[in-house]
């Protein structure tokens, strides 16, 4: 009964249980035949007349039969085997069509050549054809030049490296417009190991595509108008002292100039992004925001400031530091207005360490300050300001290099010679446009009507 048991929990089928049953009978004549001879070394009558007279025959007749028995279960058990492992393999493939058929992305096989040999329901509604129609067609039909291309270049990476490409960006022709997708593609195989073409995935990113450009547009909008509201915050301390001009405008594209020409020097290379060179191009013109606070009667004075009015004077740097560090405190994550205080603080520091609110020296001085303080120099000499006439470029520029190692960063001057040239024509085309566009003070105030006579 165990033996049994143990056949059916193990499942045995019907050769298997041939196969033991012929060793089980073999094994009980051997045995039986052994246990008389033992007792009775001579034949017994009842035994020469169970077995006939010739008993040793009988052996070999059960061990043929046995023979018999053993290989022909085997073929049995190996027919049975391949018949499942047959089934099983047809259930399995009918599982994996059935689970690409139903799933959201583009399952795609394609021969050598890049015609389709397979493709699901997802890839006919990706393509917009009918599978019928698809299966005489080629990839390459539905792709643009440079598609085209990074299909083929996938394809080929494929082939000659034996491995998948996981992910690839591409554009698809449509009748009704292009798609934008993202695909896969890896070597596909016989079951004999031979290759035989390629297959991957297609997932339809065109709404996602569309998402992420409204958001890119949303985005540089956004950033067009805070840098619009920033600079006219910036002109409304800029007008107290040195009128309506493009005074901003000019110290913002010089300090990027020379933000791009140090990024050049070695050792400045990882400071000098192309991050940081946006943001000193956006907060240059903080520079002197802290003049909304210095009193009109020292600001505007047109004479020499006394030592006390121009400790008043000093503190436009500590203003502006305080009112972005404030601004700052109130805005998760960094932004552009770090390097605005930096600059705020410090533009009027010297590299000697003669300069103010804190006398720092040399590289103490954070760099985007020491770049805006070239710039604001550079701006003030060559344009006419209440208390002085301008000077030309050729004297600006003498002035500087006069300074170079005491006033400024002599890395920052070195930088301002290289673009003397593009300096000058920034500057005369920003006056030039100045002229054209800003009214004079007499003409808006000419146009100014008090609201009681409207």
């Amino acid at each position: 009964m165990h033996l049994f048991s143990r056949l059916r929990s193990t499942r045995v089928d019907m050769a298997d249980f041939m196969v033991l049953t012929a060793i089980f009978l073999s094994a009980a004549y051997w045995g039986l035949e052994a246990l008389i001879n033992l007792f009775s070394p001579e034949e017994i009558s009842f035994y020469r007349e169970l077995f006939g007279p010739k008993v040793g025959d009988m052996g070999m007749r059960i061990i043929v039969l046995c023979l018999f028995l053993i290989f022909g279960s085997h073929v049995q058990f190996t027919i049975n085997n391949r018949k499942r492992a047959e089934q099983a393999l047809r259930e399995s493939e009918e599982k994996y069509r059935t689970i690409l058929e139903s799933i959201e992305e583009g399952y795609y096989e394609v021969d050598p050549e890049g015609r389709f040999t397979f493709a699901n329901d997802s890839t006919s509604r990706i393509l917009g054809q009918p599978k019928s129609e698809l299966l005489q067609m080629y990839i390459h039909q539905f792709l643009a030049d440079q598609s085209d291309r990074t299909f083929t270049d996938t394809f080929s990476q494929c082939r000659r490296t034996g491995r998948p490409v996981k992910a690839f960006d591409c554009e698809l022709q449509r009748d009704d417009g292009v798609l934008h997708i993202e695909g896969s593609a890896s070597p596909l195989h016989s079951r004999t190991k031979e290759w035989i073409g390629f297959r991957g995935m297609l997932r339809d990113r065109t709404e996602k595509k569309r998402l992420e450009m409204e958001l890119l547009e949303s985005s540089r909008k956004l950033q067009q108008a805070r840098a619009a509201t920033i600079l006219g915050l910036a002109k409304l301390a800029e007008y107290r002292d040195e009128g309506t001009g493009t005074h901003l405008e000019r110290i913002r594209e010089y300090s990027r100039l020379l933000a791009e020409e140090m990024a050049q020097i070695p050792r400045y290379r990882g400071q000098i992004d192309p991050g940081f060179i946006e943001d000193i191009y956006q907060s240059a013109i903080l520079h002197d925001i802290g003049k909304v606070g210095i009193p009109d009667a020292v600001l505007l004075k047109p004479g020499e400031l006394t030592d006390e009015e121009f400790e008043v004077i000093k503190c436009h740097t500590v203003f502006g530091g305080d009112a972005i560090t404030s601004i700052q405190a109130q805005i998760e994550g960094r932004s552009f207005l770090n390097i605005g205080r930096e600059i705020a603080y410090n533009h009027h520091e010297k590299w000697d360490g003669s300069g103010y609110p804190r006398g720092l020296r040399g590289a103490d001085i954070p760099l985007a300050a020491r770049i805006v303080a070239v710039a604001d120099v550079y701006d003030a000499l060559t344009t006419k300001r209440f208390y002085k006439e301008a000077f030309s470029h050729a004297k600006a520029m003498q002035i500087i290099l006069s300074l170079k190692g005491t006033h400024f960063d002599p890395e920052v001057v070195e930088a301002f010679m290289i673009l003397e040239t593009q300096l000058n024509r920034i500057r005369e085309e920003k006056l030039k446009h100045e002229k054209r566009v800003m009214p004079t003070a007499a003409a808006c105030q000419k146009g100014f009507q008090p609201a009681a006579a409207i």
